[in-house]
C-alpha cells in the first residue's frame, strides 16, 4: 500500500534535466514501473515536487509553473505519473482509469509512492525544505502524499477536489468510467450513494493508514479521506468557479474537510484556469511558499 519500502528506489541523471528511477510499487509492466522525471534546479535550498494532472495532454503546458518556479530559487521535480507518456503498457490498451476500482486503488498507490520519491530525491540533494503543488488529478495525489509525509512543507492545489461520489457521476473527465462501471456491473450512481452514505463520518474517525484496510477501495485513494489529517494553515487551494472536470461540489469537499485553508476561486473554467490565471496562480503561489 502507500507505506511499501522505498529503500531500494535509485535515481540515474541521464542529462541535465531528466531523471529515471526505479518504482518503489511496481505494477509488473516494465514501461509503467520505469519512473521518470523532469528536474528544475534552483539556486536556494527549498524544493517542490509538482505533480501534473490525469491524460495525455496535461503535462507540457504545465512546465510553465516548475520552469518559473526555478527562476524563483525553488528546486522543482516534476514526475511522470505512471500510467502516462512512456509509461503506458505497450501492449494492452490500459489508462490510469481503466478497470475497477481495486486497479484503480494500485495505480493511487503507485503514483503516491512515486512522488514520495521524489521527496526522498529532493531531501538527499540537500533540500532543507519540501513543498507539493499539484494541478487537477495531481492534487489528489499530492494531498495524499502531503497527508502522508510530514517532510512535505507547504501544499498548493490548482482546481483540485475530492470525494469520488461527485468526481465519478459528475465529472466530464470520468465519462468513460462511469459507462465502464454500469457496462460491467461493478458500480451504478444507486450503489455508489449507498457506499458513500458513511464516508463523511469515516473521513472524521480516519487517522492512519492502517484504518484503510477496512474501508470499500474507493474510500483508500480519495483525497477527502485523508485531508483532515493537513494542516488548513499549510495549504493553498485555487479553484475554478465554472469547472467541468472538477464538479463545486468536489471542490468544496475537500477544501471543508481540510479545515477550509486560504482559497481563490477563478472566473474561468478548468483548462482556461491556467490558459487566463497562469501568472496570477504563480504570484499567488510564490507569495503563499515565502
Amino acid at each position: 500500500m502507500y507505506s511499501i519500502s522505498r529503500e531500494n528506489v535509485v535515481f540515474e541523471r541521464k542529462n541535465e534535466n531528466i531523471l529515471y528511477f526505479n518504482s518503489p510499487y511496481p505494477s509488473g509492466d516494465k514501461y509503467v514501473d520505469k519512473g521518470k522525471a523532469l528536474l528544475f534546479e534552483g539556486h536556494g535550498k527549498e524544493g517542490i515536487v509538482f505533480v501534473h494532472g490525469l491524460g495525455s495532454r496535461n503535462f507540457d503546458y504545465l512546465k510553465y509553473y516548475p520552469e518559473n518556479l526555478a527562476h524563483y530559487n525553488y528546486t522543482t521535480i516534476m514526475p511522470v505519473l505512471p500510467y502516462h507518456f512512456e509509461r503506458m503498457p505497450k501492449d494492452k490498451k490500459i489508462d490510469f482509469l481503466s478497470g475497477t476500482s481495486s486497479d484503480i486503488e494500485k495505480r493511487f498507490y503507485q503514483s503516491v509512492t512515486d512522488i514520495l520519491s521524489c521527496v526522498d530525491y529532493l531531501e538527499n540533494i540537500g533540500m532543507e525544505k519540501i513543498h507539493i503543488m499539484g494541478f487537477s488529478f495531481g492534487g489528489m495525489i499530492g494531498t495524499i502524499s502531503k497527508a502522508l509525509d510530514n517532510r512535505l512543507d507547504k501544499a498548493i492545489f490548482i482546481v483540485s477536489g475530492g470525494n469520488f461520489l461527485y468526481i465519478t457521476w459528475k465529472s466530464v473527465a470520468t465519462k468513460v468510467l462511469r459507462v465502464r462501471y454500469e457496462d460491467k456491473g461493478s458500480c451504478n450512481i444507486e450503489r455508489c450513494h449507498k457506499i458513500h452514505e458513511n464516508f463523511d463520518e469515516q473521513a472524521k474517525k480516519f487517522s492512519s493508514i492502517d484504518d484503510l484496510n477496512s474501508l470499500p477501495n474507493c474510500f483508500r485513494y480519495d483525497p477527502s479521506l485523508f485531508a483532515k489529517m493537513i494542516n488548513q494553515d499549510k495549504v493553498l487551494m485555487i479553484n475554478a468557479a465554472f469547472d467541468p472536470f472538477i464538479p463545486r461540489k468536489s471542490s468544496k469537499d475537500l477544501w471543508t474537510k481540510m479545515g477550509k485553508p486560504k482559497r481563490y476561486i477563478l472566473p474561468s473554467g478548468h483548462l482556461t484556469s491556467h490558459l487566463w490565471f497562469k501568472k496570477f496562480i504563480l504570484k499567488k503561489s510564490v507569495k503563499f511558499l515565502k
